[in-house]
């Protein structure tokens, strides 16, 4: 398999130019994904991907996606990339003679021979099982072993996209504390005890009296009715009196401690304490400018918006748009690379990370913009294509990180009685991840 159908560059060889900065985007498939790169997450994610839990529940997902008509799960590839394929397996009633000189109906199956669909002498309308259980006929199955090369070959189903870093390459680390706490007047209790125990004496004194003498007149006893007079009512009405002839339009505010303070100009100081909350998710926005030199580039360009379109975009495991079920868009891991060479200009081996900018953990493509007039007309060559455009994309973490994913952490198995990274995996209740004991700094940005 040649590097253009696993890799799309722009430009062709980005990835082996002295020096050169770029970004590497690889995409999965969302169920790959949880399968694979999740699985290594040192967060609830990753535990949720090594349990037996993740099993179940995909196991649920997909009896219910066939319930509903919405398909098994398939890999659009796999089932075209074979020569050979079983053709279907039926089954038909047969008579046949008993030794009692009687008869009876039995079932026959039929098929199930390996055929090569390739073979010319095949008949086209012969019909087969794909793995998935699907059957089609080997006419219809060439022609979407044909349409699955092509989008191979074109780069549309590659697993990476290398593209120059842009001019202007951000991220930033957002921390939520608002999950304020009032001390309020409970403060005085930290700097003089006894006049807060006097305070909240006094204040108890006159709160419980008040309550025992409004619960013994809501009690209905005898102090409450005198002569089959209720004195709540009377008592309540004369309350009402005094507040209509006080306030007669409504418009005054409660004569309480905090606005008595206020008239005197003091505020109460409510002592708010700022509680960590949560983090926030990281986002990406990149724009990048590319320009087609010759027909080659311009088809290139014309890939890599559609790989990125396609995969932000959900789909069907039946092939229906109007399945009930879709499918999550495709995810995606960013890492800006570096081409590190010697003094001399000498590659030194892969592209590393760059040591300078983080690497994401699974992130959904969640805007892409295409401009194709960025200087304000339209341009186009001679066969129609247009030799530059723009392209923005944004993406979002689907997890949010912890000071772990940049420590390190080493994974201990609790099956084994392997120490890993200085710990006795079976000294542990569960296997999970170890924080590392060396948290030095490596001078380089891990995420």
């Amino acid at each position: 398999m040649s590097q253009q159908n696993t890799v799309i560059e722009y430009p062709t060889g980005l990835s082996s130019i002295p020096f050169a900065s770029f970004l590497q985007i690889e995409k999965y498939s969302y169920d790959e994904a949880q399968k694979t790169v999740a699985k290594q997450f040192n967060d609830a994610l990753g535990s949720y991907n090594r349990s037996v839990i993740s099993d179940v529940v995909r196991t649920g997902a997909n009896t219910l996606a066939k319930a509903y008509g919405s398909g098994a799960p398939t890999d659009s590839f796999s089932d075209y990339a074979l020569n050979e394929y079983k053709t279907e397996r039926t089954t038909q009633d047969v008579r046949v003679n008993t030794r009692g000189g009687g008869s009876k109906i039995v079932q026959r199956g039929s098929g199930g021979n390996k055929i090569n669909i390739n073979d010319p002498n095949v008949d086209p309308s012969t019909r087969v099982e794909l793995k998935n259980g699907e059957i089609t006929t080997v006419g219809q199955l060439l022609k979407k072993k044909k349409e699955a090369i092509d989008k191979k070959n074109k780069g549309l189903m590659a697993s990476r996209c290398m593209l120059p870093l842009p001019n202007e390459f951000q991220y930033k680390y957002g921390a939520d504390w608002s999950n304020e706490f009032k001390l309020g007047t409970l403060a005085l209790a930290a700097d003089e005890a006894g006049k807060f125990a006097a305070v909240a004496g006094t204040g108890g004194v006159i709160g419980g009296g008040l309550q025992f003498v409004a619960g013994k007149l809501s009690q209905g006893s005898n102090v409450a009715k005198v002569g089959g007079v209720d004195l709540t009512k009377i008592i309540q009405g004369g309350a009402d009196g005094v507040k209509t002839a006080v306030d007669p339009m409504k418009v005054n505010s409660p004569l309480n401690p905090k606005n008595v303070a206020g008239l005197a100009g003091l505020a109460p100081n409510e002592n708010s304490i700022q509680f960590f909350e949560r983090m926030q998710g990281r986002e990406f926005g990149f724009r990048f400018e590319l320009a087609a030199r010759n027909k080659k580039e311009s088809n290139r360009i014309i890939e890599i918006i559609e790989w990125f379109k396609r995969g932000m975009h959900p789909n069907s495991k039946s092939g229906r748009g109007s399945a009930v079920m879709l499918t999550f868009p495709d995810v995606f891991v960013l890492t800006p690379k570096f081409v590190k060479c010697d003094e001399g200009g000498e590659v030194l081996g892969d592209p590393i990370q760059h040591p300078m900018m983080p690497r994401t953990k699974l992130c959904a493509l969640t805007g892409l913009t295409i401009n194709t007039t960025p200087f304000g007309q339209l341009q186009t060559v001679f066969d129609g294509t247009i030799p530059i455009v723009t392209m923005e994309l944004n993406f979002k973490e689907t997890t949010k990180l912890t000071r772990v994913d940049m420590e390190g952490a080493s994974y201990t198995d609790k099956r084994t009685s392997k120490v890993i990274a200085g710990v006795d995996a079976t000294s542990t209740s569960e296997g999970g991840f170890i924080a590392d004991q060396d948290k030095s700094f490596t001078g380089e940005v891990s995420f």
